[in-house]
């Protein structure tokens, strides 16, 4: 693994490079503006967790700079035009990745890592994500869980909202992680934080 690091450092400036230069600051888009505090959040996601292959390791750069960047991106066109930066760049460096099938428009196997792959806890260990169903079963039972001793929340965690709680619990697993929730009021920002800090063992205070 050690052998692939000057790659993955080649890699992540690369890309961080690609996307300073695409998507610049506007009078609309005031926030995209990316410096190397952005970087070192993707090598801060990949710290965290122990890859044990070289596929399973550029995945986890993968995920974690489309955690950086392209969950900072306003619009469907924004979101492709980063894609299409990624996988430019995870082929120019490493060429025998199999990248096209994160990115396929049918069928794509989820680019997702998780610390509750097993469940809640401090502990949990950030894994890639096979299965979008059964991380979702899980959450259902930690939701589940949660009511028991809580106010009751009628959550349906269908697979944009399980995705939701996976970055939400990345964010606040960081040290001095933060972030803003944007939606429409109902849209059920507040019920996943909630339940994400669940999942974190942690205590939410208003």
């Amino acid at each position: 693994m050690k052998n692939h690091g000057n790659n993955l450092i080649k890699a992540a400036l690369g890309l961080h490079t690609l996307v300073s230069n695409t998507f610049r600051k506007t009078a609309t888009n005031f926030f995209y503006e990316f410096n190397m505090r952005h970087i070192s959040s993707v090598f801060q996601g990949l710290l965290a967790a122990s890859p044990e292959t070289t596929d399973e390791l550029v995945r986890l750069w993968l995920h974690e700079s489309e955690r950086v960047y392209g969950d900072r991106l306003v619009s469907t066109e924004d979101v492709s035009k980063y894609n299409t930066l990624a996988q430019a760049q995870c082929k120019k460096v490493f060429s025998s990745f199999p990248v096209a099938k994160f990115y396929s428009k049918e069928n794509a196997e989820p680019l997702l890592f998780s610390h509750n792959t097993g469940g809640t806890g401090e502990d949990c260990a950030y894994k890639a994500v096979t299965s979008i169903p059964e991380l979702s079963s899980v959450l259902t039972d930690a939701l589940k869980e949660y009511n028991e001793t809580h106010a009751t929340m009628d959550l349906v965690l269908f697979e944009d909202a399980v995705r939701h709680i996976t970055r939400i619990t990345r964010i606040i697993r960081n040290e001095g992680g933060h972030a803003l929730l944007i939606g429409v009021g109902g849209s059920g920002k507040q019920s996943l934080a909630r339940l994400a800090a669940f999942l974190c063992d942690f205590t939410v205070v208003t």
